[in-house]
């Protein structure tokens, strides 16, 4: 059952980070396209969301594996 609870927690982990780091990638796509951040802004979102991805996955492994989001092993 405390497996379940931590890879339950793991996949909220994975959905909170989604929702901090991808909505503002988005909003600053957005407001590229729109013209009122330069280009070079690419950079920066390219960078945001690499990082998101590597995090999101994690989070993800950890929740397939029953592991808790500040942990590295299960508890026993």
């Amino acid at each position: 059952m405390r497996a379940l609870w931590d890879g339950f927690l793991s996949l909220i982990a994975a959905i909170l980070t989604a929702a901090v780091t991808l909505v503002p990638a988005y909003y600053a796509w957005m407001s590229i396209d729109a013209g009122f951040a330069p280009q070079w802004v690419w950079v920066n979102i390219s960078g945001l969301v690499f990082v998101a991805g590597v995090m999101i996955l994690a989070f993800l492994r950890k929740a397939r594996g029953g592991v808790s989001p500040l942990r590295d092993r299960r508890r026993r």
